[in-house]
């Protein structure tokens, strides 16, 4: 079972200063694959964060927004359309939040997203969500739901692709580095 990849999900306001010192810590803590921000992000904010290694996808945005900023992709919500979206971002990575339905994760794959986002601790009752998906489907789930260590006997069995740290680790970059590191330990 391969080890799974952080996904980073900044607050929508956090200044950029503090966005880019927090992330390069975490880089340094731990295997971060990309970084969830807002669409105010500044395009210099956005090359740095590239520069660390982090693919920046830009949440719930106009994706013209994506080209401007030269960022890597977009995360959105539920009730966009995956097909028209891909017209416009043909190289550009889309994730869709699908929350607990399997309904929406399966159409969002089957029109071409690049990774699907379940709300795994909002799941009431059922078979865990993450380890359906990873049984049925190859496009990759991401545990979008904040974790910290204790959750990973949980989560890691169903084998997500992606975890999203606590957003605690925005606060500062000594925090960012402490919780990556924490989950980091956790998972090896």
């Amino acid at each position: 079972m391969s080890t799974p990849r952080l996904f980073l999900a900044a607050p929508a306001e956090i200044a950029d200063d503090l966005l880019l010192s927090c992330a390069a810590a975490a880089v340094k803590a731990g295997d971060c694959a990309s970084v969830l921000v807002g669409e105010k992000i500044a395009a210099p904010t956005v090359a740095a964060l590239q520069a660390l290694g982090l693919a920046v996808i830009i949440r719930d945005c106009e994706p013209r927004q994506v080209h401007y900023l030269k960022a890597d992709g977009i995360h959105i919500a539920r009730a966009q359309p995956v097909k028209s979206l891909r017209a416009t971002l043909k190289a550009e990575s889309i994730g869709v939040f699908a929350a607990t339905s399997r309904h929406i994760a399966m159409e969002a794959a089957e029109a071409g997203a690049d990774y699907v986002a379940f709300a795994q601790a909002s799941q009431a009752h059922g078979e865990p969500l993450i380890g359906w998906w990873q049984d049925i489907f190859e496009v990759p789930a991401v545990a979008f739901d904040p974790v910290d260590a204790a959750d990973l006997a949980a989560l890691l069995p169903q084998k997500p692709d992606f975890i999203r740290p606590m957003d605690g680790m925005w606060t500062s970059p000594e925090d960012a580095a402490r919780v990556i590191a924490s989950l980091s330990k956790a998972m090896a």
